[in-house]
Parts: C-alpha cells; sequence; structure tokens
C-alpha cells in the first residue's frame, strides 16, 4: 500500500504564498513514509527534472499535476500535460479528457461555503468529467462540510479521496491515501479508479482547524510584508523552460489569453 498525498502546493504557486520548497516538501514527506506526491499547484504544471530525480532517490514517485480554476471553481487534474493549463471551461475540459483519457479529475472541496473555488451545483451539472472527490482534511467532530461529498460520491460509486491540500507541511499527515498499486502513475490512478485505495482522514479539534487556516491566510498576507522574501509565480520555468513551449506547441485549440481567479 502505497501512501499518498494527492493534493500540495509549493513555493512559487501563483495564487498562494507558499513556504517550502519541492524539496522541502520530499524531504518531509520521505520523513512520514510517503511514496507518493502529487504537486497540483494553482493553474501551473510544476514539475522539473532535478526534483524528480531527488525524489525518486527518497523513493518517492511525483505525479505531474494542476489546481485548475474553471468558472471561479477549483478543479484538480492529476497526470497533467502542460498545455492543460489553457483550458478555461468543465465543457472544455469534458473535450479535453476525451483526447487525453491518462488524466484523472477531480473535485476538491466541493460544497465548502466560500463564493469562489467550489463547484456546488456544478458539480452535480458536470458530474461525470470527474473521476474522484475530494475528503478535505478540514473536518471536525461538529463541522464538516464533506458530508454533502460523501453522499454524492458514495450514491454515484465515485472514488472520495483524502487529501491534505497541502499549504504548510504539518497538513502532510492530515489526509493521505494509502493505494494498491505499483509505484508509477499509471497504475496508481487506475487503482484509484477501482477504489483500490483507504482514505486516512480523521476529525481534528476546531481549534486545529482555526490554527491551521489561521496560519495559511497569515501566510498569504506575508507575500505584502516588506520583510518578507518575495512571492516570484512560475519561478520554476527557469528550471524546465521546454514545459512552456511544449504547452504553446500543444495548445492551438485552446485559447492562451484566460482569466485566473
Amino acid at each position: 500500500m502505497l501512501k499518498s498525498s494527492l493534493h500540495i502546493h509549493i513555493k512559487g504557486d501563483p495564487r498562494d504564498y507558499i513556504e517550502y520548497s519541492g524539496f522541502e516538501l520530499i524531504r518531509k514527506a520521505h520523513d512520514l513514509g510517503f511514496e507518493v506526491l502529487a504537486i497540483t499547484c494553482h493553474w501551473r504544471v510544476v514539475m522539473w527534472d532535478k526534483l524528480q530525480k531527488y525524489a525518486k532517490k527518497r523513493g518517492i514517485l511525483l505525479i505531474s499535476g494542476v489546481e485548475l480554476c474553471l468558472q471561479n471553481s477549483d478543479v484538480i487534474v492529476l497526470n497533467a500535460p502542460p498545455d492543460i493549463e489553457f483550458i478555461q471551461t468543465l465543457s472544455e475540459l469534458k473535450t479535453y479528457k476525451k483526447k487525453h483519457p491518462e488524466i484523472f479529475v477531480i473535485a476538491p472541496h466541493p460544497f465548502f461555503p466560500s463564493p469562489i473555488g467550489c463547484l456546488k451545483k456544478l458539480l452535480y451539472k458536470h458530474l461525470d468529467l470527474f473521476d474522484g472527490i475530494e475528503e478535505s482534511w478540514f473536518h471536525s467532530k461538529t463541522i464538516n462540510f464533506n458530508k454533502k461529498a460523501a453522499k454524492l460520491a458514495q450514491q454515484n460509486n465515485i472514488p472520495y479521496i483524502a487529501t491534505g491540500d497541502v499549504h504548510l507541511l504539518e497538513q502532510l499527515d492530515l489526509g493521505h491515501v494509502l493505494i494498491n498499486a505499483q509505484k508509477n502513475t499509471e497504475s496508481v490512478l487506475e487503482a484509484l479508479r477501482k477504489n483500490r485505495f483507504k482514505s486516512i482522514s480523521h476529525p481534528v479539534s476546531v481549534f486545529k482547524m482555526i490554527h491551521i487556516f489561521g496560519k495559511m491566510n497569515l501566510n498569504y498576507l506575508k507575500r505584502f510584508f516588506p520583510w518578507s522574501p518575495p512571492h516570484i509565480p512560475f519561478l520554476h520555468e527557469k528550471f524546465h523552460q521546454n514545459y512552456k513551449i511544449k504547452s504553446q506547441a500543444k495548445s492551438k485549440n485552446y485559447s492562451p489569453t484566460r482569466s485566473r481567479h
């Protein structure tokens, strides 16, 4: 069983101010016994050779991913090619998926009480697009916005996948899955599709929810503090420029100008 975390942000995320690098993430994940990680920064597929080699030496499989914002709603795509960044709507993603059945689409925190980033009614309308629904770590015994998502997943036999939605390294162990698969991307995603995994996500205290959520928001504000290290989105392209080239070359059917929320 592969201990896996499938919703992770790292330094350079275009939207969020993250303090740890991909290398720091891998070191921490290795210490905690993780064997599979998916880096899912907002809007941008983030992957480069040096990071992959660093992970491989520590026995960790890195899966490329992205958290898109489509129609004001977050959508996670695993095994994501670079040109997926140019998709702007859920319908476009549905068309793209027909040509790229190897991708794996997850609905993150779909029914949380936020005016942005949550699919809500759009999940029902586009349910056939999604291979999985997220079980967010953010729940306690008394506060749980996952209930509607859990019910929908069960009723439609859709994999219900626990994640840590990691913005702080302390979130790594708050939500993850144990996957019965070989340690390669194809085997891992096939096991997810066939529900050959166990989700690990235990209720946390309300105090811990507030504490972590507060730290996440404080980190977001840190980008505006004059003493904070600069927030530099897309820094990763300096390591792997050909990803940008591939994105532009393969995206002739998608508009390169897209709104970002």
